[in-house]
């Protein structure tokens, strides 16, 4: 899916993409950003449909335009393009390592605790 922040929309770019998300770590701070992988690659437009609208009764929630993700993150087999961006765009280790994955780990056993 496209997301509606980046500026060159479905022109965008792996590396336009880290921008964005160094946007939000730059608002939010980069122990609260995460990457999600819930790539939606091959669904029909009824998946669309359905997941853009209320289930309790039908109503449209959000128009998402045209679903395409940034060139060189289009497909899961391209997700190593976003850490070699965010490696161009001189982030340090750690702060890859955290929003690549350590947040969300942090975060799931805060919630549902470590053991």
């Amino acid at each position: 899916m496209f997301p509606p922040f980046l500026a060159k929309g479905v022109d965008s770019t792996v590396d336009d993409y880290v921008a964005a998300v160094d946007y939000v770590i730059n608002l939010a701070g980069e122990d609260n950003v995460g990457i999600g992988t819930d790539f939606t690659q091959g669904h029909s437009q009824e998946f669309f449909e359905w997941i853009t609208h209320d289930k309790g009764n039908a109503r449209k929630l959000t128009e998402f335009g045209e679903i395409v993700n940034p060139e060189g993150i289009r497909t899961i087999g391209e997700f190593p393009n976003l850490t070699a961006a965010m490696e161009r765009a001189d982030w340090s280790e750690p702060k890859i390592r955290k929003i690549m994955g350590e947040n969300w780990v942090r975060l799931l056993g805060e919630v549902w605790g470590k053991d």
